[in-house]
């Protein structure tokens, strides 16, 4: 770990805990670079987009105690949503498949807005009467937008503010007592800052109003509390066993298909390991909680450095603890019209997978990366310099899509045209 955390980030806590018991759990670096204070199990980080499974779980108890429908209208509960409210199910936000837009992708948004405070009546404002990407329930596409609008229909059926009510239905009872939905103003006992990276070393990270992000990203935990979450959904004292089948069940599209996206998780296979996770990403932070089901094994990593990815760590240590052998694969030939058949550019609204073809192979560009693909079967790709990173066609869905999937992430696309 100090190998991958050792000048890479201002500071880190991690832990991965074996049925039940740290394997181990380390604090590395500085909470604070101007402080020089160190990185402590209590320091507090944001948790990003990981706040999501805590307010779908938030939804999935006022829904257990009758509060809620999750497949009512989202106009029941938000009076005066404009026209889709009727449209959209509270599922659907869950899911990621309402069609609302993703505030967040609006190109005024960050450097300009993010840095307004901002009234749940102001994020509305932002998405409310935009229309819909697509048809609720057709497809996924994350979204922000449907995680704030859940955790105003928390507050309005519970009559309480949605921290009160994250408070009492979640942190409470697992005794994350550290947790809580941040704000600018609030003393916060042990509040790391964040940071970027800059051309000659880290910098401080662009403000970002806390009055935005809310139950889709707005959450500060430690890693004792995080430990503790971790200890309570295996205990099942938080969700029992029904309730967190419903949570880590795919979501399924109305065309059929099942997504890599439950009530508020994300899914993978890893290996022949079932994973269950969530990461996270906003600004001077990056989060990320794996489990694997399958063999007890759960990993946490916090830390203060904006655009990191803990998923090449979180993969190391996987591979060490359970020591999983390379796919092996026996590449095809197929001819030429196959590939070019399958050149485009494909979206989700968030990010792009660039598609060509060349000397028998696909070749794939989605971030910074740059991937040959070669063919297993006519729908199915493999990186020749990963054997984890698996390119897969829908034919069966009624328009031109892929997924572009790696062991802690992926991406649907829907084509957009042609590329060449």
């Amino acid at each position: 770990m100090l190998r991958q955390v050792d000048g890479r980030v201002p500071g880190a806590a991690m832990a991965l805990v074996r049925r039940g018991e740290p394997l181990f759990a380390g604090c590395y670096g500085l909470a604070d670079l101007e402080w020089r204070r160190p990185v402590t199990p209590t320091t507090v980080f944001r948790l990003a987009s990981l706040s999501k499974p805590f307010t779908a779980l938030t939804v999935l108890l006022l829904e257990q105690d009758g509060l809620l429908d999750l497949d009512v209208p989202i106009g029941e509960y938000l009076p005066g949503y404009p026209a889709h409210a009727a449209e959209v199910r509270v599922r659907h936000l869950l899911t990621h498949t309402s069609g609302i837009p993703n505030f967040t992708r609006q190109g005024d948004f960050d450097g300009k807005a993010s840095r307004i405070d901002h009234t749940d009546g102001d994020v509305l404002a932002r998405f409310a009467a935009l229309p819909l990407e697509f048809e609720p329930g057709s497809r996924y596409a994350y979204c922000n937008s449907g995680y704030r609008l859940l955790d105003m229909i928390a507050a309005g059926v519970s009559g309480a503010p949605y921290a009160d009510v994250l408070a009492e239905r979640v942190l409470t009872p697992a005794g994350m007592h550290d947790t809580r939905v941040l704000s600018d103003e609030a003393i916060v006992p042990e509040r790391a800052r964040g940071y970027h990276n800059g051309p000659d070393g880290f910098v401080n990270a662009p403000y970002l109003s806390m009055t935005i992000p809310g139950g889709a990203g707005g959450l500060g935990s430690t890693l004792e509390d995080l430990l503790r979450f971790d200890r309570a959904l295996r205990e099942g004292t938080l969700a029992g066993a029904a309730l967190q089948r419903r949570l880590f069940t795919p979501v399924r599209l109305s065309g059929g298909r099942a997504e890599d996206y439950g009530l508020g998780w994300v899914f993978n296979t890893y290996r022949g390991r079932r994973l269950v996770y969530h990461d996270g990403g906003i600004e001077g932070f990056a989060s990320l909680y794996v489990r694997v089901p399958d063999e007890d094994l759960s990993i946490i990593m916090l830390t203060n450095l904006g655009g990191h990815s803990h998923a090449p760590a979180a993969v190391e240590l996987i591979d060490t603890v359970l020591q999983l052998p390379p796919p092996e694969y026996e590449p095809v030939d197929l001819p030429t019209s196959a590939l070019d058949a399958r050149v485009g550019s494909y979206t989700d609204g968030n990010g792009v997978v660039e598609i060509t073809a060349e000397r028998g192979q696909l070749v794939v560009r989605h971030g910074d990366g740059v991937h040959l693909m070669r063919p297993l079967d006519p729908a199915t790709y493999f990186a020749a310099d990963d054997p984890d990173l698996v390119l897969h066609f829908h034919d069966q869905d009624p328009e031109p899509s892929c997924t572009l999937r790696s062991p802690l992430g992926w991406i649907t696309g829907y084509r957009t045209e042609p590329v060449g």
